[in-house]
């Protein structure tokens, strides 16, 4: 993992705590994605909500050289990492603190893992052309929510779980422990992002990210 030049060194370790806490605290997928990013040369970006729009969001460095690298080479996940970034939003961490910026790095780590995914199968579909992954939009949003909420069960602090109701990832029996909640994830991305799984499910993977097929 690398960072984008001139990042304030508050961001950058709360960037670092966070994955820290992952390897930590995780399930063992998110310890298993952590490490790969740790690994790679994914690059994270620390901008203005103004500017990305979101509190975090993912995307391709430079997708022309991506789409040359996936016509001349065959790339492996970790390679595939090197193509893709991450930005968090300032006010993600500056308000959110590290359940914040944690949050954003398990969610939008998931988005990265299955972008990787996606440009190491197109890279290698001229000798195993059956295994490209390319997944709608409604299927990365819906693992990147519930990985979320996995996570947000192990840590298992009130802020944290209140979030997840909030958000309507989690859900709470009256006398039983909090759950992923599968209902309310995809009430979530019916009503905030207008997909459904027998309906609309958005554009796939390499239609967000522009790739070309070999």
């Amino acid at each position: 993992m690398r960072f984008d030049r001139d990042i304030h060194k508050k961001y950058r370790r709360s960037v670092e705590d966070a994955f820290d806490t992952i390897l930590d605290k995780g399930t063992d997928l998110q310890k298993e994605i952590a490490k790969h990013i740790l690994k790679s040369d994914m690059l994270v970006r620390v901008r203005p909500v103004s500017e990305i729009n979101a509190s975090g969001i993912t995307g391709l460095i430079d997708p022309d050289s991506t789409n040359e690298k996936i016509e001349e080479e065959r790339l492996g996940l970790r390679e595939a990492l090197g193509e893709i970034y991450i930005a968090i939003a300032e006010e993600t961490i500056d308000t959110g603190g590290q359940r914040g910026c944690e949050g954003t790095f398990v969610h939008e780590g998931r988005h990265a893992y299955d972008f990787a995914r996606t440009i190491e199968s197109f890279s290698n579909a001229d000798v195993n052309p059956l295994s490209i992954f390319d997944p709608t939009l409604y299927e990365l949003e819906l693992e990147a929510h519930k990985i979320a909420g996995d996570y947000m069960l192990c840590i298992d602090k009130p802020e944290y779980i209140d979030e997840g109701i909030g958000l309507m990832i989690l859900g709470r029996n009256e006398s039983g422990p909090c759950f992923v909640s599968h209902e309310g994830i995809h009430k979530r991305l019916c009503d905030s992002y207008g997909l459904a799984p027998d309906g609309n499910q958005g554009p796939r993977a390499s239609e967000l990210l522009g790739l070309r097929p070999k």
